[in-house]
């Protein structure tokens, strides 16, 4: 029964044809979940992707890419709206 609930290979496979399905549109969602997920092969497809894509470089600068993509370009992540922590009183 355990051979049934390993879909390492089947991670891979769909890994490999997301990789191959990345565009300007498709890169922002494809490149966060692929890290959120910790797909390396799918990591390393979204980064030759972005640093060849003019316009997701574009979108880098602008800060129009989630904050873990812009992470992982080397941006900073823009977060204007996120409140200051409160300091706790004792």
């Amino acid at each position: 029964l355990a051979h049934r609930w390993q879909v390492d290979v089947v991670v891979a496979i769909l890994s490999d044809l997301l990789a191959g399905m990345i565009t300007d549109e498709s890169f922002a969602v494809i490149a966060e979940h692929a890290i959120l997920k910790g797909l390396e092969r799918l990591k390393t497809a979204a980064q030759r992707f972005g640093t060849e894509s003019k316009k997701v470089q574009a979108d880098l600068r602008a800060g129009r890419l989630p904050a873990v993509a812009q992470l992982f370009h080397g941006g900073s992540p823009s977060k204007p709206n996120e409140p200051k922590s409160k300091r706790r009183r004792m």
